[in-house]
């Protein structure tokens, strides 16, 4: 899938226009597959031509098939061990029936969409296989770069076939470095580097081109002139790349081999097939991965074309003798640094291997490992990536670790097992974090609150974690679990937070539970939505009053109804039939649809400041009332509150003034029913005039408005007064008389 910014979206850009990339790019990684193939073939146990046999397949066919843009597949040295075992253990020819019957289970878990594996990949581990490739190809490549090649190309493993290590091989290959690979390699590293240098690059030949293909010209120029003017000096042909010499098309096809399909009778066929398809399955998998985080256009490979692709590769690997395929990091990612934009390269690279064993293979012969020790040197650094190793640690220890267990698995062992190690440690950093964030988790300092809010998918994988914080919990905690945004629930984890009902009860605990549905796949929340004329006129002044309050409840608690407010504007823009009209202060902190957990078209809101009223609030709660059908006028009052502060000390503001003139009366009061005393602690002062001025407004309302006093009397609508206590967000209600209420009669 390409991305929708990507220039190879535009019907202008075909795949024949990018030729003057693809093409140099193809070549470029032709180069570098021979001596790998060859060298894995090699380490396998195989004829060197299977390896050629497997490049070709790979280039030609999965290139085809396959949806991946970037991608080259061919023999894997992660394989090397486990084909060479197969190989001892069954003949190469029986070999070959196991890498068809591969391909077959490949092709089959392709067709049953089991690519999704893909997508479960951490990114760490991707990450921290490209880094640990790019490790490994610097030290293996750095005795190839100085002359010494006892170890052959595209080895992987940290132990080596020359009973050396990856390490050990360092000081060891002093004693044998040539003068004219020194120098072959200097001058080609430094054609590569200079080519990426920026002002170079700012020119249109050096952005277009690659210098992979200058490098491999000096190094053959090199050489030659070497071995004209100082023989003794010249690299010999161990030194160079060695293609098998074949005399025309006929000794091609006789070099090919066919499998043994007798072998079919025996079982360690079968489980040597198995085996072949999960790891190389894996491998492939894990490298579209690593090799769309490289794609500059970011395009995404559908993983089960990829594994429908690379089992018919291998099944015309396994007739026709080549070793079993993947999706191989090196090749993969030198294509991308090599320029390449569409999967033409890879087509070119399985086209020049072919015609290059069959006709030219003499020419090749010619090109030193020095060289392409130098072009993979460049290739290691680039995919190592040290600024990587900044970003993963930034990420947090839950990707760094993995990260650098998967780099250090990988230098210090082989590819499968050091994806394993990575793996596991993904694995437990995955067991640690969902132990550490099972459940977004927070506690209130007021009071002795504790709100935990679930998941959406609250797995077997959390029990730990909420078994922990249930046994934390204090004897008195106010606890409030909120389920609404789950949509899964593990039945161990139902099980966990029913019995904490007991518990709770056991241990003083006040729990909550909001939208608790049962376990397993959990139907969606419904959405709150406005009041309908029905609904509004259904209802009685005391069952609006009781809505408010537990909207109250769930705002303290931290809860709130799910609310889709498109779908409230979309239920609302025919009318509104609100439930209440509650006059409140214009403070920042008192917003009634908030503290109330109210959403479109379900209150009235009038703000002034002290929550006074004139003749528009009057007519707007006529409005409200007599017209909107709305059943109860909340006066709400609120803690702390400024305008009361400023009655109390006789501010004089311009407008403001005459706001805190209707204030005074509820002062005049209070200071005319308190001690003396009491009237010199200023916060009680404020908080009993504040109360004092609510229970006055709803007097007011009374006997200014006489349609509203008619509805209350006729019991058609409800008054009551209230007061929000800023520090909790818990609203208090009065009655007439100024006292608490729960309910309005």
């Amino acid at each position: 899938m390409t991305p929708k910014n990507s220039p190879l979206n535009n019907p202008e850009h075909r795949l024949l226009s990018y030729l003057k990339y693809d093409v140099p790019a193809g070549f470029a990684v032709f180069l570098v597959a021979i001596p790998l193939s060859l060298g894995i073939a090699l380490a396998s146990g195989a004829p060197l031509f299977a390896g050629l046999v497997t490049a070709v397949v790979g280039g030609i066919v999965v290139a085809a098939l396959s949806g991946s843009a970037l991608g080259i597949s061919g023999a894997a040295a992660g394989l090397a061990v486990m084909v060479w075992v197969a190989i001892q253990q069954l003949g190469f020819e029986a070999f070959l029936l196991a890498v068809m019957l591969a391909g077959v289970l490949q092709i089959i878990m392709g067709l049953l969409k089991a690519g999704v594996v893909a997508y479960y990949f951490p990114s760490s581990v991707v990450n921290g296989m490209l880094s640990g490739i790019g490790i490994i190809l610097v030290l293996k490549q750095i005795p190839h770069a100085i002359g010494y090649d006892a170890d052959y190309e595209g080895d992987e493993s940290f132990l080596q076939s020359d009973h050396y290590s990856s390490l050990s091989e360092l000081p060891h290959m002093l004693a044998y470095s040539s003068n004219t690979a020194l120098l072959i390699t200097s001058l080609c590293l430094a054609v590569l580097v200079l080519w990426e240098w920026p002002l170079l690059k700012r020119q249109g030949f050096f952005r277009d081109y690659q210098g992979v293909l200058l490098a491999v010209v000096i190094g053959v120029l090199v050489n030659l002139s070497v071995q004209a003017y100082w023989p003794d000096s010249a690299l010999q042909p161990g030194h160079l790349v060695s293609l098998p010499i074949m005399a025309g098309l006929s000794d091609v096809i006789n070099h090919l081999h066919f499998p043994d399909f007798n072998a079919f009778a025996n079982p360690k066929v079968y489980l040597t097939a198995l085996t072949l398809a999960m790891v190389a399955s894996l491998e492939a998998l894990l490298s579209v991965e690593a090799i769309d985080k490289l794609d500059p256009y970011k395009r995404v490979t559908p993983a089960d074309r990829e594994l429908v692709a690379q089992g018919v590769g291998n099944v015309i690997c396994g007739l026709v003798g080549g070793l079993p395929l993947t999706q191989v990091v090196i090749r993969s990612s030198f294509n991308i640094h090599s320029g390449a934009k569409t999967r033409v390269a890879c087509w070119v690279h399985g086209i020049l291997i072919g015609v290059a064993i069959t006709f030219v293979p003499e020419l090749l012969n010619k090109i030193p490992l020095a060289t392409l020790a130098a072009i993979l040197l460049v290739v290691g650094y680039k995919l190592l990536n040290p600024q990587m190793y900044y970003t993963m640690y930034k990420a947090g220890p839950y990707h760094f670790i993995p990260f650098c267990m998967t780099v250090i698995g990988l230098v210090f062992t082989d590819m499968l097992v050091g994806l394993a190690i990575g793996l596991m440690a993904a694995l437990v950093s995955i067991l640690l974090e969902n132990f550490r964030s099972a459940f977004y988790f927070q506690a209130l300092r007021l009071g002795n609150k504790t709100i935990l809010r679930l998941t959406e998918q609250v797995t077997f994988l959390n029990k730990a974690h909420i078994k922990h914080i249930f046994k934390g919990l204090p004897a008195d905690a106010d606890v409030v679990i909120d389920a609404t945004r789950c949509k899964y629930i593990d039945y161990d984890v139902y099980e966990i937070i029913e019995d904490f009902r007991d518990e709770a009860k056991q241990r003083g605990i006040q729990l909550t539970i909001e939208n608790w549905r049962g376990y397993g796949t959990l139907a969606p929340v419904d959405n709150a939505r406005p009041p309908t004329y029905n609904a509004q006129q259904a209802l009685a002044p005391a069952q609006v009053l009781a809505m408010l309050k537990e909207g109250n409840q769930r705002f303290v608690n931290n809860l709130e109804y799910n609310r889709n407010l498109l779908e409230q504007v979309n239920d609302t823009q025919q009318g509104q039939y609100p439930i209440a009209i509650i006059l409140s202060c214009i403070d920042s902190r008192t917003s009634v649809e908030l503290i109330f957990d109210q959403g479109l078209g379900d209150v009235f809101s009038a703000r002034v400041a002290g929550n006074v009223i004139n003749e528009d609030i009057l007519g707007s709660m006529e409005f409200a009332c007599q017209v909107a059908g709305s059943k109860l006028i909340v006066v709400l009052g609120h803690s702390h509150c400024g305008a009361v502060k400023g009655a109390c000390r006789n501010v004089q503001l311009d407008h403001l003034t005459g706001v805190l003139d209707k204030i005074k009366p509820a002062l005049v009061q209070v200071q005319a029913e308190s001690l003396p005393g009491q009237l010199a602690d200023y916060d009680w002062l404020v908080q009993q005039v504040a109360d004092k001025n609510v229970q006055l407004i709803v007097e007011q309302i009374r006997q200014k408005s006489p349609l509203l006093r008619g509805l209350l009397e006729a019991g058609e609508i409800g008054l009551v007064g209230a007061m929000h206590d800023i520090e909790s967000g818990q609203v208090r209600f009065y009655d007439e008389e100024g006292l608490d209420v729960d309910a309005l009669a």
